[in-house]
């Protein structure tokens, strides 16, 4: 079976941009975005990843500062020009001029049409490429049970079902536009308050969503799954903990419940400053710090490489 795998190193780095004159506005199709299968993207990842020296694989897991809302160091002997991560889930944002602002995903969810599920993204993904976008940040699919949560605009309401199939064709119609999907906030990222800081738990640590693992599958992770089904190139961990573990260090989310139950193949970045140590979010499953100011990621993991605290495999991991 085939699905959008956009090799872009982690992913892959073969797909060339147009500029937006040359867009197809009507079928919402741009004709040279490769189509391949996940294996056959991460061999070309691989071989990419095979010419790059440590340092340089080692710094790819963390992002630099740029114009972007995150960016990925480009690697000039390669001919690689990095990677532009950009919000947001309704169009392109972080201050970007002249971009439209899409009707939000609880609107669009409440049409129950498909094919509108798919040419609003697909329309969207048009703009990120446009504008020269290799991630959009977005879908946004947490089950919105709060009503006074501040991001239920963003997402597609409280049902997992319907928020699973919007969030299945955002997907395919941004990544047919040749701009990769986040799937965002993985996981149980219900509420803003007290996301990245608890009074009660301490400076930098966020709330804990307990749940037991029924609950998880038949509502929480729902959406993500159908999301990976349909090709997502990237999820995007969140700030709160998950089981008293933060969930970008947290190898039952990220490893087993993600990457080995749901076999997704593609990167995991985390949320802009939800990576709280290095070594340890690398090994529970993180691909990617942003947007990488901590110094957690990047080249601190080469000493951490030398010392065995982590293997270079993984390192070549996280890069393919």
């Amino acid at each position: 079976m085939y699905e959008k795998a956009v090799f872009i190193v982690i992913l892959g780095a073969c797909f060339s941009f147009t500029n937006s004159a040359s867009i197809q506005t009507q079928s919402y199709k741009i004709i040279n975005v490769a189509t391949r299968t996940w294996d056959e993207a991460i061999a070309l990842a691989k071989d990419f990843a095979a010419q790059m020296t440590l340092e340089e694989k080692c710094n790819m897991t963390a992002g630099v500062s740029s114009h972007c809302a995150g960016f990925v160091s480009p690697v000039s002997h390669l001919n690689f020009g990095g990677l532009c991560f950009q919000d947001s889930p309704s169009g392109v944002g972080d201050g970007v001029q002249f971009s439209t602002a899409f009707i939000g995903g609880i609107q669009i969810a409440a049409t129950w049409d498909r094919d509108l599920f798919y040419q609003r993204a697909a329309a969207i993904g048009q703009e990120f490429r446009g504008k020269g976008v290799h991630f959009a940040l977005g879908p946004m699919m947490n089950i919105d049970r709060n009503a006074l949560h501040g991001r239920n605009w963003e997402g597609f309401g409280a049902d997992p079902y319907l928020s699973g199939e919007n969030s299945y064709y955002y997907v395919q119609g941004l990544q047919d536009q040749g701009v990769v999907a986040t799937a965002k906030h993985y996981i149980c990222n219900e509420q803003e308050s007290n996301r990245t800081y608890h009074p009660k738990i301490g400076p930098s640590q966020g709330y804990s969503a307990y749940l037991d693992d029924k609950t998880m599958h038949e509502i929480y992770l729902w959406p993500f799954a159908d999301s990976v089904a349909a090709g997502a190139g990237s999820v995007m961990c969140s700030y709160n903990q998950v089981n008293g573990t933060q969930a970008c260090q947290n190898n039952k989310i990220l490893n087993e419940l993600l990457k080995d139950e749901l076999k997704f193949q593609g990167n995991v970045m985390s949320d802009w400053g939800a990576t709280k140590v290095g070594v340890e979010s690398a090994l529970g499953g993180l691909d990617i710090e942003m947007p990488g100011q901590d110094g957690l990621m990047g080249y601190p993991l080469l000493p951490a490489v030398k010392n065995g605290s982590i293997t270079e495999a993984r390192i070549n991991d996280m890069v393919v």
